[in-house]
């Protein structure tokens, strides 16, 4: 697992995603850390409407990764060859920039563990970075720090500021939570960390598979122009490694100790429905173009013909689902039968909405009547839903989702419970001052 941040500090012009609000905050913040942190396979997506008969798009997966899908993961090879001084990839606007304080200021401490200007000042940068991303956009437009342009509830430089913030706690939740547990990093994790720095370093430079010092002195100085050491890079992702540590030690491998009750009732909550189905097009699959009335009619006798036979033993579950997929084995149409022989786990929004409204009017192991879609006719057998199935859209199984949700949860109560100290005025910042009152 490897942490989101280090993938998006390095190509900052790609992050994506919506505006999410922040429950405990009550200021919409730029993302939730919640929703990153975990690719919930139940969570339903913005993707156009899907066909059954389609092979869902592969979403990026981190099985219990602490964040999601909005900053993929991306090597540094597309970056500019190492040299000795790489120039900067950012214009610089006008402010104090970084230099306003040295960068081993205490800032505030989070129950104790300080955070340091350098930590605090690149988090601020990454969301002044991204506020100006979003508004080259289109989203919203930027009409300066003191302006309510990203949400109506708080100024621009209010929500960067919460945004860092939120940021930086939930590395020290990370850590406090390690402690509590009795999690530290040994000495192979520790070699761990150096060794994909360096593997950073080679893919910032000619990417041969060889690190050099040559490299490393260059790579250093990149990060340096993002307000980012190597210290800091690398405990980032050392967090990362005591969070999949603490995943471990408290739900096994891939939350494979997970309760069985917890998950389902997770999947509940996001509205997840199990199915198998048997189409039969009324489309040509290669154009798109409807069949002839001839052919239409034969497909809906065929359908009817099916039903028939299964509706003759749909008083007997365990029959009815072996009947079921002989049947569907034989006379399907589904291209994505091949990918997902056990049947579609989805959420609302996933599918055409005649499928999706007659498997939501189904209980568990219920039969529809041919239903008629765009794509041709459709015969759904509802399931229970498995927890250890994985979801459409998604790499992770819904236990493992479950398990990562309910740790998310558990590190936003370390948050909501710590005892924070601001040092002087950094908490009510001036965005304008350090940053110029003009985006990137």
């Amino acid at each position: 697992m490897r942490t989101r941040i280090l993938a998006a500090l390095l190509c900052l012009a790609l992050m994506a995603g919506l505006l999410m609000g922040c429950g405990s905050n009550k200021i919409q913040t730029l993302d939730d850390p919640a929703q990153e942190a975990t690719e919930a396979p139940a969570q339903a997506t913005n993707e156009p409407e899907a066909e059954p008969t389609d092979e869902p798009e592969a979403e990026a997966a981190e099985g219990p990764e602490t964040e999601a899908a909005d900053e993929p993961e991306t090597e540094a090879a597309d970056e500019p060859e190492a040299t000795d001084e790489p120039e900067p990839t950012a214009t610089p606007v006008p402010g104090l920039g970084p230099e306003a304080y040295e960068p081993d200021t205490v800032v505030a401490t989070f129950n104790g563990r300080d955070v340091t200007w350098r930590e605090y000042y690149y988090w601020l940068s990454y969301f002044v970075t991204y506020t100006g991303y979003l508004s080259s956009m289109g989203m919203f437009t930027f009409n300066g720090w003191d302006a309510s342009d990203i949400t109506p509830d708080a100024a621009n430089a209010d929500v960067v500021r919460l945004s860092a913030w939120n940021r930086v706690t939930q590395y020290c939740a990370v850590e406090d939570l390690a402690q509590e547990l009795g999690l530290s990093l040994d000495e192979d994790d520790l070699a761990q960390v150096s060794a994909r720095f360096e593997q950073d370093a080679d893919s910032y430079g000619d990417g041969d598979g060889e690190c050099t010092e040559n490299e490393v002195t260059a790579y250093e100085g990149y990060l340096g122009t993002l307000f980012m050491d190597r210290d800091l890079y690398q405990r980032m992702d050392g967090d990362d490694l005591l969070y999949q540590k603490a995943f471990v030690s408290l739900y096994g491998e891939n939350g494979a100790d997970y309760p069985d009750e917890d998950a389902l009732a997770y999947g509940e909550a996001q509205g997840l429905m199990s199915c198998k189905h048997i189409l039969l097009m009324s489309v040509d699959s290669s154009t798109g173009e409807d069949l002839s009335e001839e052919e239409q009619a034969e497909k809906k006798a065929k359908v009817d013909e099916l039903y028939d036979q299964l509706a003759a033993v749909q008083d007997d579950p365990e029959a009815l689902e072996s009947l079921f997929d002989e049947l569907m084995e034989a006379n399907s149409e589904d291209t994505g039968l091949a990918a997902y022989p056990d049947g579609y786990l989805f959420v609302p929004g996933t599918m055409v909405p005649e499928f999706e409204d007659a498997c939501t009017a189904l209980e568990d192991y219920g039969l529809s009547e041919p239903v008629q879609s765009s794509y041709g006719w459709h015969i759904i057998l509802r399931l229970p839903v498995d927890p250890d199935a994985v979801p459409m859209n998604s790499q992770a199984s819904l236990r493992t989702a479950a398990a990562d949700a309910d740790l998310m949860t558990r590190l936003g109560q370390i948050v909501t419970d710590a005892e924070v100290v601001w040092n002087g005025d950094f908490e009510t910042i001036d965005i304008g001052e350090i940053f110029g009152e003009a985006l990137y």
